[in-house]
């Protein structure tokens, strides 16, 4: 700490610049206060201020020091991972489950005979119960307009190759997303095997 004298004369602006140069905290707060062109101007140098630097002692540990075993608790990444694949796999199988059934329902019972009931479709051409075209035929029903024509209407369990397609397509896709695993390529997706 320097000298509280030293220090008013300072603030005062009446110290000694050789006093200032001779003293690393005096030189501190005149650079503060005043400004380091303000002490250049008055001839004022920087103190030099040393750092001792201790050198570590690095040698063997000996045997009477032992050192605890060092086991590492990683977190369980893979879980989380995991998540995300699932996540594809489970919409995957969902979409596949969903076509399925829509498409086997078109076929069996007929789509428009569920349109009926709830009472969305009222068309003579499909709603009447003697005619019984309720099934939907996707090749003439693909669009607003055709979907309101009696062509993209037909008898439930007359079968095409459209509707075989996309049978087939939405059982892969089931398939898919039950039985299919992405596989890791990284070496850190494996969980070690415990000793």
């Amino acid at each position: 700490m320097p000298n509280p004298e030293a220090v008013r004369r300072l603030l005062e602006g009446e110290i000694d610049p050789a006093e200032i140069e001779g003293d690393p905290i005096l030189y501190s707060m005149a650079e503060r206060i005043y400004g380091g062109e303000a002490l250049e101007e008055m001839g004022v140098l920087a103190p030099q201020i040393g750092i001792e630097k201790e050198e570590p002692k690095i040698g063997s540990i000996t045997g009477d020091i032992s050192l605890p075993d060092f086991v590492p608790q990683l977190p369980d990444l893979k879980s989380a991972k995991e998540s995300g694949k699932g996540r594809r796999r489970l919409f995957t199988l969902l979409i596949g489950l969903l076509g399925t059934i829509g498409t086997l329902i078109n076929n069996l019972i007929g789509g428009g005979y569920i349109l009926c009931s709830v009472g969305i479709a009222d068309f003579t051409y499909v709603c009447n119960p003697d005619n019984g075209n309720y099934k939907l035929v996707i090749e003439q029903g693909y669009t607003w307009e055709r979907l309101h024509t009696q062509a993209a209407w037909t008898q439930p369990m007359d079968y095409g190759i459209v509707d075989a397609t996309m049978l087939v397509i939405f059982l892969v896709l089931v398939i898919i997303g039950l039985f299919l695993r992405k596989k890791s390529i990284h070496p850190s997706d494996v969980t070690p095997l415990e000793s």
